[in-house]
């Protein structure tokens, strides 16, 4: 299965999937890949960490390109991701798919990725598993999604379009 969620920055997507993965585990499923928590200062948000969910290794992932301190490489928007944590990124969704976890997590698929960089070599190796995904997406990039991976289903389990959402509305399959 490749399960989508769908919703714009700031919509709650990340909190819907930890909600997700939390309700997965105490199911006894083994969930590996990548979560990217936000991180904010006084309200406002200042970038992004890379969580392995398989090790809770959590790594500086994105910060606001204004942040001098942030050693970074590939900037996209305001931010500049760190390839360090794009390789650290791809690196825990290729060990939860070679793992065999019961759901592999890929928070996010962005513009970054839909220009062939980021996380998208290890999107591409995780779609032809077996393993069942779950894959964080911007609702204006869905389609774009779609394109670039015509033979692929992809079922939306949770849209955060229009309302933010405190991750109360679990589905296990399904969709809004």
């Amino acid at each position: 299965m490749r399960l989508l969620v769908v919703g714009e920055p700031g919509s709650g997507k990340t909190s819907w999937c930890k909600e997700y993965i939390d309700e997965q585990r105490k199911r006894g499923a083994t969930v590996g890949g990548i979560l990217s928590p936000p991180r904010e200062q006084q309200g406002q948000r200042v970038g992004s960490s890379a969580l392995d969910l398989l090790t809770g290794q959590q790594v500086p992932f994105a910060r606001l390109s204004l942040d001098e301190s942030f050693e970074g490489g590939e900037r996209i928007g305001d931010f500049t991701i760190s390839r360090d944590a794009i390789s650290f990124a791809c690196g825990a969704i290729q060990r939860a798919v070679e793992s065999s976890c019961d759901l592999v997590v890929i928070d996010e698929v962005g513009p970054l990725e839909l220009s062939g960089r980021g996380l998208m070599p290890a999107v591409e190796s995780a779609l032809p598993s077996a393993a069942n995904l779950l894959i964080v997406v911007r609702s204006s990039l869905r389609e774009a999604l779609q394109k670039r991976f015509p033979g692929y289903e992809f079922v939306v389990v949770a849209d955060l379009t229009r309302s933010r959402s405190d991750g109360s509305e679990l589905t296990d399959s399904g969709g809004h």
